[in-house]
């Protein structure tokens, strides 16, 4: 099975969260990709059953089950029959914000919890209702909410790293530098040396285990970024050159790339309408 890491630029804007309700899976209609990324993701089944893969461990899934994927963590959600279940993917610096840092505090994997159960229902009513009264601020509302109780009733102590897992971390932290640093002129020898590991063997572990190259990594990051500054109205110029990008044409080329249109074409959207990717 592959390795994809996921970059989720829709965590933005109003709300926190990407919400998936009711996907379907069947034997027929699966990802054969491990996933994993910074956000912290929970799962809750609405029917059928299946099985949800954390890094090594397998556990099942039915029908009220809450999963909750810790941040980095390799996972995969399938079945050999039908499964249904809700996706919430809360955003890392929402999470930082409130105090609750995926990055230093774990989750119990597999959650029986009432009252999470009964957040997460809430959460999915409230969002597809779209002419609710105080909508946004009630959605902000439960989805700290559902942190809260995540994080005074069921946090786990962190695992020990089993052998092996060198890679896997050596890639996260690059990953990390490439956060800390996009603004800057970086290369790859700046990463590796960052990272301590060979330049060569981390471009081959970050393509294996991301599905990208480090280059690719690092332009989609920027381009995410750049998106934040265009939606707060940042010229293009202005946009590029605070994302890391020193030549113009080359953000353009690549915006339109990752993004799917162009600079001025995205931020002509958003003063028009509001809009955000």
């Amino acid at each position: 099975m592959e390795t994809r890491h996921e970059e989720y630029r829709q965590v933005s804007g109003d709300l926190p969260f990407v919400l998936h309700v009711d996907l379907k899976r069947s034997r027929f209609n699966r990802s054969e990709n491990n996933n994993w990324h910074e956000n912290l993701e929970i799962q809750l089944c609405t029917g059928g059953e299946g099985t949800v893969l954390l890094d090594s461990e397998r556990y099942p899934f039915r029908k009220n089950d809450i999963i909750v994927v810790n941040s980095n963590s390799l996972h995969h959600t399938g079945t050999d029959t039908e499964l249904t279940y809700s996706c919430l993917i809360v955003g890392i610096e929402f999470c930082k914000q409130m105090g609750i840092d995926p990055n230093g505090i774990s989750f119990e994997p597999i959650i029986k919890s009432p009252r999470i159960l009964s957040l997460f229902e809430n959460l999915i009513e409230l969002y597809l209702d779209k002419s609710a009264k105080s909508r946004i601020a009630r959605l902000n509302k439960l989805t700290l909410e559902i942190l809260i109780e995540l994080a005074e009733h069921h946090a786990a102590k962190k695992k020990n790293l089993k052998d092996g897992a060198k890679k896997f971390e050596t890639v996260k932290a690059a990953i990390s530098f490439i956060r800390e640093n996009y603004s800057k002129k970086i290369t790859l020898d700046d990463i590796s040396k960052a990272v301590l590991y060979d330049k060569y063997a981390l471009c081959r572990e970050f393509k294996r285990l991301t599905g990208q190259t480090l280059v690719e990594n690092l332009n989609s990051f920027r381009c995410i970024k750049a998106v934040d500054c265009l939606s707060r109205g940042l010229s293009v110029a202005d946009a590029a050159a605070l994302s890391g990008f020193e030549n113009l044409s080359f953000f353009t080329k690549t915006f339109k790339r990752y993004i799917g249109k162009l600079p001025s074409e995205y931020k002509t959207r958003v003063k028009n309408e509001g809009f955000t990717v």
